[in-house]
């Protein structure tokens, strides 16, 4: 009466390769299922600020979280000499920025970003960014919280304007020396200026948390079928080479 021979112990490349690809499909399930828990606390704030009262600067505050989506009044001047292009943001097929410049509230010590609206991109021969800016004096928009996305690459000065891949009011601060709030008011279309202020919901943002989740559920599911192939291999004898 024969007896099966056991499998051999899977190899050091076996044990490699499953835990290399189980920890890829893991970390994509685990920043799916953070990307819905993110667009849920969004959501939620985008409710609570639909409902906030509009504020004066001096009634605002420093934390980004206890700004966001409140609709504030300021009354000021820009300073056009500090501004920034938040680059690759395509509208209707275009290719475009969103410029933001500083603002100095009167009896101020610190300034706030504001997001002018889209222009579109002067990189390959189109318009130069427009050079007016809203009159001084009053402005409203509404508080928003800057990507924390990771981009490639730091900022690049094309035409005299600094191009970046996300809003860093912080590294700016640092950077000229000055006192910026970490958050960013998105002028209201209702203050004077040629710039295109569309600010709703962009495709990405449209997604709702549960997809988000899904996403994730997909994942996990892949690394767990991962785990159950190599075993079956293993068991056939392959792990061992």
């Amino acid at each position: 009466m024969s007896v099966a021979a056991s499998p051999q112990p899977p190899s050091l490349w076996a044990w490699i390769l499953l835990v290399s690809v189980a920890g890829i499909l893991l970390s994509l399930a685990f920043w799916q299922y953070q990307r819905g828990e993110e667009k849920a606390v969004w959501l939620a704030q985008q409710v609570q600020g639909s409902h906030s009262a509009e504020l004066a600067w001096s009634q605002t505050r420093a934390s980004v979280d206890a700004m966001v989506n409140h609709p504030v009044r300021i009354t000021g001047r820009f300073l056009p000499e500090y501004k920034i292009a938040l680059d690759n943001q395509p509208r209707a097929g275009r290719a475009g920025v969103e410029l933001l410049v500083l603002f100095k509230p009167e009896a101020s010590q610190s300034s706030v970003f504001v997001n002018l609206g889209w222009v579109p991109n002067d990189r390959n021969g189109g318009p130069a960014l427009p050079v007016s800016l809203p009159i001084n004096g009053e402005i409203y928009g509404v508080v928003h919280q800057p990507s924390a996305f990771i981009t490639l690459g730091g900022p690049e000065l094309f035409n005299n304007v600094w191009r970046v891949g996300r809003i860093e009011p912080e590294a700016w601060a640092a950077r000229w020396q000055m006192n910026i709030v970490p958050w960013v008011l998105r002028l209201d279309a209702s203050v004077p200026g040629a710039y295109l202020r569309d600010w709703s919901p962009t495709e990405k943002q449209q997604f709702g948390p549960d997809r988000h989740r899904a996403y994730a559920f997909q994942w996990l599911a892949l690394a767990m079928a991962w785990c159950g192939c190599w075993y079956a291999f293993w068991r056939k004898g392959l792990g061992s080479v």
